[in-house]
């Protein structure tokens, strides 16, 4: 008898909890389920990006790092490529990828631009050489956009268009 008793009770509370969880996880939108990306602030002892024009980055990253402690770890072997002044955009490349600028209003991530890739690989690709590294293909330029889409551009971008006189 309280066997029938407990499961008549649940049958009846049933259709309420499966409301309570429909709406708390939302079954009907599925990208909630996808992992968001999620904005976090640039920690101090990320030296690579340390000084740079924003404080928030996106996590995960553009290399699929999804925790600090990973971005972290990987970022600090490439401090010494920024050090060696190869180009004044390393920089800003390898941190558009270790630290992605984090926009409220932008859900996807912003890249760097394809000429921003090019321009530092041209610059930086010789001296990794030099010291028996090559050019790494998850830095593959290809996978990049162009510079006609929403992307991080080289800084001197704007001194290459012509200059029009009114």
């Amino acid at each position: 008898m309280m066997l029938a008793y407990l499961a008549l009770l649940i049958a009846l509370s049933l259709p309420e909890y499966l409301d309570a969880l429909h709406g708390l996880y939302a079954f009907d939108q599925p990208e909630h389920f996808q992992k968001k990306s999620n904005c976090k602030p640039i920690p101090a002892n990320l030296l690579l990006c340390h000084d740079i024009e924003y404080t928030d980055m996106r996590l995960p990253n553009l290399l699929g790092h999804e925790t600090m402690n990973e971005v972290l770890q990987q970022a600090s072997s490439w401090t010494p490529l920024v050090q060696k002044q190869c180009h004044p955009d390393t920089k800003k490349f390898l941190c558009s990828l270790f630290a992605p600028v984090c926009l409220d209003d932008v859900d996807e991530p912003i890249q760097p631009c394809r000429s921003l890739c090019e321009s530092v690989k041209s610059g930086c690709a010789p001296v990794m050489a030099a010291f028996g590294f090559p050019w790494p293909d998850m830095l593959d330029c290809n996978r990049f956009p162009l510079d006609n889409d929403l992307c991080i551009p080289l800084a001197g971008a704007d001194a290459l268009l012509p200059v029009t006189k009114e």
